[in-house]
């Protein structure tokens, strides 16, 4: 780490912060219970027409969380009355919330440990880290392992890095050569930050685990390559830290619309533009104009392309989002899709993983797995169908929600990090055990 990227780094936080200041005064989250189709459909058509943001989206079998302005508010509720969907207030202020957000991000860039840092081995795995300290992680991590490699997976619209690893540490008796790779991917939703902290988190611990002799990390390392992306949505990610904390999108504008960003995870080529996906620019799940139309998702499918020219085999593609505590496998494009045909295997890997991660800390409300449409709602054009159904043709793929079931949602505060960074590592080493025992 630098002193000059935390001092950079400290300046815009403290930019966010003023600008904080009034951005989610009185809006509100109301967490639904829907019950009717009708219903449903209902909700998604409000989305453009009360400019609704909803953190978990309209669904049958799982609540339903929506963020209201103050504008609305009143209104909303009225027309939940009349359509008799039962809510409660979940937040009665998200600016309160966000305020917390950002003073612990300053507090943490404050700290004389933050400032300090100037090696890997300084790094705090437990606080929200910017962009730049992000980046400059990776390329730590890559100068303190001989066989780690930094390598660049891309550059975002506005032109950052989105910096990644290839963990590649010497193969066991057993692994195949060259070995599979499993490819985990953090960020792509800006205001998800759990998501790079505990890829990071549960990175850093088997690379630590892995020089310490453990059995466990050398078993792991030892039969797969693992490419690593810590936050994908580079672009939306910074903008959280300096402008709008909850920020979803990428930053790529949409001409003639006056709005911008697309959700990545509707973007990809993968049953693209079906349900679930919106094509109203303004929308927080617009899809795209066209699928692959965002440099983040052209750098996903140009590395799965670039890895089947050298004929390597991907054999786990994971997505690390919030919130909701679910690990999620295809199809998400379709409830009436008949289920992949390695479905059992892939569920019952995540089964593994949900035993792990709920064994861990007994977190409230557990973690959950099953097929993604039907465990939640449809959502076409997303990460996990994509890495199983086009270009990396990877068996076990899924997109994991981490903590919490809503009491904090995207606003999870930083004492969560370690103990979701230790869930998702047990979750890690079972879910590839279940591979190596079962599918190698």
């Amino acid at each position: 780490m630098r002193v000059v990227t935390i001092l950079a780094a400290l300046l815009a936080v403290s930019v966010g912060a003023q600008l904080k200041a009034s951005r989610y005064r009185g809006y509100q989250v109301l967490r639904l219970s829907v019950a009717k189709t009708d219903d449903m459909k209902w909700l998604h058509d409000m989305e453009d027409v009360l400019n609704l943001d909803f953190w978990t989206d309209p669904s049958l079998v799982r609540p339903v969380d929506v963020m209201v302005s103050p504008r609305v508010a009143g209104q909303f509720r009225q027309m939940l009355d009349e359509r008799t969907i039962s809510y409660h207030v979940m937040k009665r202020d998200v600016q309160d919330d966000v305020d917390i957000s950002y003073d612990e991000a300053i507090k943490a860039l404050l700290s004389g440990n933050r400032a300090g840092i100037a090696a890997l081995a300084d790094f705090d795995y437990t606080v929200y880290h910017t962009y730049e300290e992000i980046q400059q992680w990776v390329t730590d991590v890559a100068a303190d392992y001989s066989f780690v490699n930094e390598f660049s997976f891309g550059t975002t619209h506005e032109q950052r890095n989105i910096g990644a690893l290839e963990i590649a540490a010497p193969a066991v008796a057993g692994a195949t050569n060259p070995k599979p790779i499993v490819y985990f991917e953090g960020g792509i939703h800006a205001r998800e930050w759990i998501s790079p902290a505990t890829v990071m988190y549960f990175t850093g611990k088997l690379l630590s685990n892995y020089a310490n002799g453990d059995q466990d990390a050398r078993r792991i390392l030892g039969m797969f390559d693992l490419h690593i992306v810590p936050s994908l949505n580079c672009d939306g990610y910074v903008f959280t830290w300096e402008h709008e904390r909850l920020w979803r999108k990428s930053r790529q504008p949409n001409p003639d619309f006056g709005c911008m960003g697309t959700d990545l995870n509707r973007n990809f080529d993968a049953y693209w533009g079906m349900n679930g996906a919106s094509p109203w620019p303004c929308s927080d799940v617009f899809r795209g104009f066209t699928a692959l139309n965002n440099p983040e998702t052209i750098a996903v499918d140009d590395h799965f392309r670039n890895l089947k020219t050298q004929n390597r085999v991907t054999k786990v593609f994971i997505d690390w989002h919030c919130y909701s505590q679910l690990i999620l496998a295809p199809w998400s494009y379709s409830t009436e899709a008949e289920l992949p045909p390695e479905s059992e295997n892939q569920l019952a890997a995540a089964a593994a993983m949900a035993a792990a991660m709920n064994a861990t800390n007994s977190v409230d409300g557990g973690y959950i797995h099953g097929p993604s449409a039907s465990t939640i709602y449809e959502a076409s054009g997303a990460s996990n169908d994509y890495g199983y159904a086009s270009t990396p043709d990877a068996t076990y793929t899924y997109v994991v929600e981490l903590r919490d079931t809503g009491e904090y949602g995207f606003l999870l505060p930083d004492n969560q990090i370690k103990p979701t960074g230790e869930e998702s590592y047990n979750g890690v080493i079972a879910l590839l055990d279940y591979v190596i025992n079962e599918d190698y």
